[in-house]
């Protein structure tokens, strides 16, 4: 392209005109440059036009920008309020875990007092601690089992100076105990309450949970058991000589070995040894059992 097209083609591109219709440049002559001005005017005119369609635009783009800068502010105070929410909600979580600790390493502490009335507080605790923490439910019931089986066997009421004593009886911060476990949440449990071999004679059990609980070995001698859910529970070899096992539940619970309060009646499925007054399986091996059991 010739440097001559190439200005005309310029010409038609900024200026909006057709320049082949000008004169060949040997031609023109000065009458014809007033001719350029109102070109350049038509020409600056439209270009105007363009650059305020343009601002135009842009103006229609603000409320845009604007609402879109509004999410995203809204948004990030969002993110930063679920943050310290999150981080408030972990200190209180944090804050109740050492509570909980605390608490119960003061009741422990107090399992152990010479005072009476600390070692019951003591028992208290743990069973609301039990109660408002499920978490916490197992290692409390384990802690006041063993309590029971430790401190179930001292005679109480204590000989007096005279050496008489008193007709025998659970001791009160055990009956405490027992109280706790009879009535805690059995839905929480992790396993069956270890009572095995705890001497709970002449305890106050009426409606008392036990459900699962294993009590093999254990002296109920006097207890009274009115209404207990010993549904499940393991009875063998039990002293239930004297209890008073008025609607008791003993569904499914294992018997064997266990003595049982004459003149009651027996359990359906099971048979009393004349003898030994112990409780058999009942059935075509009852006799066989009930040779073992004599020869025992």
């Amino acid at each position: 392209m010739t440097a001559g097209a190439w200005q005309r083609r310029n010409a038609e591109v900024v200026f909006g005109y057709d320049a082949s219709a000008l004169p060949p440049k040997g031609q023109r002559s000065r009458s014809c440059s007033p001719n350029v001005v109102p070109v350049m005017k038509r020409a600056a005119s439209q270009r105007g036009i363009q650059w305020m369609q343009g601002g135009n635009a842009a103006a229609a783009l603000a409320p845009a920008r604007d609402a879109a800068r509004g999410r995203l502010l809204a948004l990030g105070a969002g993110l930063l309020a679920a943050g310290a929410l999150a981080f408030t909600a972990r200190n209180v979580a944090l804050s109740r875990e050492r509570r909980l600790t605390g608490r119960c390493a003061r009741a422990v502490e107090q399992l152990g007092s010479e005072e009476l009335d600390v070692r019951i507080g003591g028992i208290r605790v743990l069973e609301r601690v039990a109660r408002d923490a499920p978490a916490y439910h197992p290692a409390v019931i384990e802690m006041l089992a063993a309590f029971i089986r430790e401190r179930s066997h001292p005679q109480w009421p204590h000989p007096d100076p005279g050496g008489q004593a008193g007709e025998p009886s659970l001791r009160p911060d055990v009956q405490a105990a027992m109280t706790a476990v009879g009535r805690r949440l059995a839905e929480r449990d992790t396993g069956p309450v270890d009572l095995a071999r705890a001497d709970l004679t002449g305890a106050d059990l009426t409606g008392a949970d036990l459900t699962g609980a294993d009590l093999s070995g254990a002296r109920l001698t006097g207890a009274d058991l009115t209404g207990a859910d010993l549904t499940g529970a393991s009875l063998a070899d039990t002293d239930l000589t004297g209890a008073d096992l008025t609607l008791t539940d003993l569904t499914r619970a294992e018997l064997t070995g266990a003595l049982w309060p004459q003149g009651r009646p027996v359990p359906a499925g099971w048979t009393r040894h004349a003898g030994s007054g112990q409780l058999i399986p009942a059935g075509a091996d009852a006799e066989k059992t009930a040779a073992n059991q004599a020869r025992g």
